[in-house]
């Protein structure tokens, strides 16, 4: 049995039906939509990456190889205690092991075509390299 609120997955129980009798229940049916994601951990880190033209991005000095199909695409990867969650959106790409367990120290994509055109303040002057 599982429990939904708010379309997430909030808890899950044992079933109290025998398997040999689940056929016997009136009225059961199969479900016609995939159960939603199960929630985040509480204080998860997350990190962006843009997948390279080969796949694969690179997150604490580990490769992740997503393949060529996700080219270019920025990617949300939830760091948790001993594997990575890939998410892209909302729909979750990959999940891979965790090799290093060192803290990561860069959490936003950084590079061209990564960031919006920074807005310069008044305060900023023009270079006086030319």
């Amino acid at each position: 049995m599982h429990a939904i609120a708010d379309n997430a997955l909030t808890g899950t129980w044992p079933c109290p039906v025998p398997a040999e009798r689940l056929g016997q229940i009136d009225g059961a049916r199969t479900a016609t939509s995939p159960l939603p994601p199960p929630p985040l951990p509480a204080g998860a880190i997350r990190a962006q990456r843009k997948v390279h033209a080969s796949g694969r991005f690179m997150i604490n000095g580990q490769f992740i190889k997503l393949g060529p199909r996700h080219a270019g695409k920025i990617v949300t990867v939830v760091i948790e205690d001993t594997h990575y969650r890939i998410l892209h959106g909302e729909d979750e790409l990959a999940v891979r092991p965790r090799k290093n367990l060192g803290p990561i120290t860069r959490l936003y994509v950084k590079g061209m075509g990564t960031q919006k055109d920074r807005q310069g303040s008044p305060d900023d002057k023009p270079s006086r390299k030319s």
